[in-house]
């Protein structure tokens, strides 16, 4: 009887201990992504005199994986307020990103994010700003 009793301990510490792990990438949405938008971002490197670069954003959290974004990932969750995200992925093989996005308004974020991607150290400042809806793609 006592065995069992152990048994099942053990077994309710492996499952809470297995819950601290690091989630899947398409874990559910940041407190601070909820109030972003998808649709055409404008995004321009902090500082930098170069024109800003327009993309469709149709999931606002791809603006937590700007790098390694089709890799196979693992995150963990570091903070996670209405204003503020910060994550830390981790790629098996190719390396590990950590990324603070700064909510300033729904239509306009501060990224940084820095980590290793294909062995290189990288470290990345973005200004984003939300310019309208995507447009259609013909086919």
């Amino acid at each position: 009887m006592a065995s069992r009793s152990i048994y099942r301990v053990a077994a309710a510490l492996v499952l809470a201990s297995g819950a601290a792990m690091a989630q899947p990438a398409a874990a559910p949405t940041l407190a601070a992504m909820r109030a972003v938008a998808p649709g055409d971002w404008s995004l321009r490197e902090a500082g930098s005199p170069e024109a800003a670069r327009t993309s469709c954003f149709a999931d606002p959290a791809a603006f937590l994986r700007l790098r390694l974004r089709s890799a196979q990932c693992s995150r963990f969750v570091i903070e996670d307020t209405v204003r503020v995200s910060t994550v830390h992925y981790t790629c098996p093989g190719i390396g590990h990103i950590r990324t603070t996005v700064h909510v300033d308004t729904p239509r306009s974020l501060r990224i940084e994010s820095e980590g290793i991607a294909d062995g290189m150290p990288f470290a990345d400042a973005y200004e984003a700003r939300r310019v309208g809806s995507c447009a259609r793609r013909s086919r």
